[in-house]
């Protein structure tokens, strides 16, 4: 399927059932997420505290920056662009801005999670549920791989982006800045990952012998999507570059995806 650049699309009966209402649930999920219930779930234990840091981009510090909360439950990003106007006006602050919100379920989440946090739970149990399709395509695509390989880690990443600033005049623009900023095409530094969809389509492949960039319509419909991270080529894979291209025809105001990456550490590395 490669070699034709054919994408690895799946119907899932889960999706469809169980987790129909993924995309509904991360919108409780990060109504609820903010820093204060972010320290009640990860200030657990004195000898790994959590961590709340602030990140700037060294080339626009002013316009693209991040707070990071890292935690031994589970980890929260809120990424900061500002907006299509500020953007191209240096004589402005940041009158305008657009965000992108992720939350980081790790293999122990579930184990660790002490607080009273349902929204959190069900991806929890979207995590669990598949451990095993990744853990099938470890063992299918990077069997050579095994005797450097430390340890394998599941990491699912459920994703907000947003328009706070936005007016019904103005958001499509603000739509768009939004999905160019945060959506440059690129690799990711894993052996893979598992789309679990988007609730509105924008994400893309690359063909790698067309260079063709086409959204994946699929994703809206209860399908997953397997794509190749940076460090298959150790196993003779083509990474699949991909990014998000704007959807015109989109009105709605926020736009969730589930993405899950399977994570090597290999040997003698931290």
């Amino acid at each position: 399927m490669q070699k034709r650049a054919e994408l690895v699309l799946q119907h899932s009966p889960a999706l469809a059932t169980t987790f129909a209402d993924r995309f509904d649930m991360a919108k409780n999920l990060f109504a609820k997420l903010d820093k204060q219930m972010f320290i009640d779930c990860n200030d657990i234990d004195p000898t790994d505290p959590y961590k709340i840091e602030t990140w700037k981009d060294e080339n626009v510090p002013k316009k693209s920056f991040a707070l990071k909360h890292q935690g031994p439950v589970f980890g929260f990003d809120v990424d900061t662009m500002v907006g299509p106007v500020s953007w191209h006006d240096e004589t402005s602050g940041m009158d305008d801005y657009v965000l992108r919100r992720k939350c980081y379920i790790y293999d122990w989440t579930a184990d660790k999670l002490k607080e009273d946090f349902p929204e959190l739970t069900y991806f929890t149990d979207l995590h669990k549920e598949f451990v095993p399709v990744l853990d099938y395509y470890y063992n299918e695509c990077f069997s050579d791989q095994y005797i450097d390989v430390e340890k394998v880690l599941h990491k699912l990443m459920v994703i907000e982006y947003s328009h706070p600033t936005a007016n019904q005049g103005n958001i499509v623009d603000h739509k768009k800045h939004n999905t160019e900023r945060f959506g440059d095409i690129h690799c990711d530094e894993t052996l893979g990952g598992l789309h679990l969809g988007e609730n509105v389509v924008e994400f893309y492949i690359e063909n790698h012998l067309t260079n063709e960039r086409k959204s994946v319509e699929g994703l809206s419909n209860n399908n997953t999507l397997w794509f190749f991270g940076e460090f298959s080529e150790r196993s003779g894979w083509q990474p699949s570059m991909h990014g998000m291209q704007h959807n015109a025809e989109d009105n709605t105001w926020k736009r969730y995806s589930i993405i899950f990456d399977l994570q090597a550490r290999y040997k003698g590395e931290e």
